[in-house]
């Protein structure tokens, strides 16, 4: 193995969870912890998976409100609420964009597997300004590109999208990993392509899915780099 392709929203960064905490505060009056809030994720990925299955899953844009909508439904809030919320979450979202937050470690991580040999690069379904995400977040500087579905006009899990990457590359989908958070996105798509896929698992709940999981992008990193030193 010689590449490692990760996704971007849900795995390079995150939703800063004080922040959707902060607009339910104001908005319902009730108070979310970050834990609870990390938890909830799973039910919007669920949610995701679901809708994919069955067809209705739409586009990368159009699962937002799904994710928000189940992912707060999993803390008691009703659609009422959520109809009353989810304005204060797209405002805060508008003002600042809410995947803001990285794993503690994570861009010495990816210094630390460009360091040791490894070609690190981003695929991700975003509309076009993920790359400036990543630069205002601190992780484009170690990333050798960006692979932005807004700008390449093919989204995961289209294989597409991985094979433009692979091209970029020079490198083969035999040799390579792609990391990301949704299953029927990220692994189903990677898998399409001939990648091997990694999924995001901060809770340990992806065990019996049939590929290999992470907690973290560090974590993964780590493993790598400790695999290569020993080697």
């Amino acid at each position: 193995m010689k590449a490692v392709f990760f996704d971007a929203g849900g795995t390079l960064v995150h939703i800063d969870h004080a922040r959707v905490a902060s607009a339910i505060r104001t908005t319902l009056g009730r108070e979310v912890g970050e834990d609870a809030l990390v938890a909830a994720e799973y039910a919007g990925r669920d949610a995701i998976e679901r809708a994919m299955a069955d067809g209705t899953g739409g586009t990368d844009a159009s699962r937002w409100t799904l994710h928000f909508r189940s992912m707060l439904g999993a803390l008691g809030v009703s659609d009422a609420e959520f109809a009353s919320v989810a304005p204060a979450i797209v405002s805060e979202h508008k003002r600042l964009h809410l995947w803001s937050r990285t794993a503690p470690g994570t861009a010495a991580a990816l210094a630390a597997l460009g360091r040791a040999g490894w070609l690190v690069a981003c695929i991700s379904n975003a509309d076009g300004t993920v790359e400036d995400l990543l630069a205002r977040v601190g992780l484009r500087e170690h990333l050798a590109f960006v692979v932005d579905s807004g700008v390449v006009g093919v989204e995961k899990p289209d294989p597409g999208i991985f094979e433009i990457a692979l091209r970029r590359s020079g490198m083969s989908a035999s040799e390579s990993y792609y990391v990301g958070d949704l299953f029927p996105v990220d692994v189903v798509g990677a898998q399409g392509a001939g990648m091997v896929p990694v999924l995001l698992d901060p809770l340990g709940r992806y065990r019996e899915r049939g590929c290999r999981t992470t907690p973290d992008v560090p974590a993964f990193c780590r493993e790598l780099v400790s695999a290569a030193a020993a080697a």
